[in-house]
């Protein structure tokens, strides 16, 4: 059992987080692009890993049992450094499957600025490395914006800030 579990999660309409803070876990367990978290007061939260950002564990929580969760989300790493950065950006994220793989840049209002990947990609640690440029090759403006990696249908959804 998992005394502490904090997940992040992103409404996908808003662009807003949500820190949830579970305590008393019995079982996690994923069906399709969900995860389930089964509490002991026999309730179920239930999170779409598109839509996660972070999960933290509390300090019960061996590294065996966090291994053996973040073996099960297909797109185990993602973070993009430097961030905030100008002009350009490295993306770092390890596919724990091959297959389909896509990176797409968002503004916050939703809008795709650019399909930065879009192949097939075997399963281990990649980067990407984006300009801050959009489809048209033309420098976006200062803000924030999201990066979608998708693998096989499954995805992760980050945030960056450029400054100029």
């Amino acid at each position: 059992m998992l005394s502490m579990l904090s997940a992040e999660v992103m409404n996908v309409n808003t662009g807003e987080i949500n820190t949830y803070e579970l305590s008393s876990i019995q079982e996690i367990s994923f069906d399709e692009e969900v995860m389930n978290i089964l509490l002991e007061t026999g309730e179920t939260e239930s999170f779409e890993l598109s839509q996660i950002v972070e999960i933290t564990f509390g300090d019960n929580v061996s590294v065996e049992e966090m291994v053996e969760i973040v073996s099960r989300i297909p797109i185990k790493f993602i973070s993009n450094y430097p961030n905030p950065f100008n002009p350009k950006t490295t993306i770092m994220f390890d596919l724990g499957e091959s297959g389909k793989t896509q990176i797409e840049i968002f503004n916050v209002k939703g809008q795709k600025v650019k399909t930065l990947l879009n192949e097939e990609m075997e399963a281990g640690q990649h980067t990407a490395i984006w300009n801050g440029d959009d489809s048209n090759n033309k420098s976006v403006s200062s803000g924030m914006y999201f990066y979608k990696i998708s693998l096989n249908g499954k995805q992760k959804i980050k945030k960056m800030i450029m400054l100029k």
